[in-house]
């Protein structure tokens, strides 16, 4: 079972570092949830408050979903050396950035964001 502090510092913590495995799953996890409400608009038959509730959740989700691409995005960026500010090209191209944040290995070893993946980092 993971833990509910490891689960909270890898979807809002923008320090650490995190492999392209954890990176992807998450990832999908998060564009999954944000699917889920489309799909129930989607299947809503025009019935039009059952789209309203539907957009109501998804706005609700939405900015808490995006809050986690950015932190998730950002210790992807640092696993590679970089800066977690690249993550704001989420932002403008959502599902090319995650696929493109997929490919390129981590550094090995230590770096200025943290001692190891999958851990949170020394500073922010």
């Amino acid at each position: 079972m993971v833990e509910p502090q490891r689960l909270l510092w890898l979807f809002f913590s923008f320090s650490g570092r995190i492999d392209r495995r954890v990176f992807a799953l998450a990832g999908v996890l998060l564009y999954l949830i944000r699917a889920y409400p489309i799909y129930r608009m989607v299947m809503a038959n025009d019935d039009e408050a059952t789209i309203a509730f539907w957009f109501g959740i998804f706005a609700l989700i939405f900015g808490v979903l995006i809050l986690s691409h950015l932190a998730l995005c950002a210790k992807r960026l640092h696993d590679c050396g970089y800066s977690g500010w690249w993550g704001l090209l989420f932002l403008v191209a959502d599902i090319f950035f995650f696929l493109l944040l997929c490919l390129p290995k981590g550094m090995p070893g230590p770096n200025q964001y943290g001692p190891r993946t999958n851990s949170p980092g020394t500073r922010e």
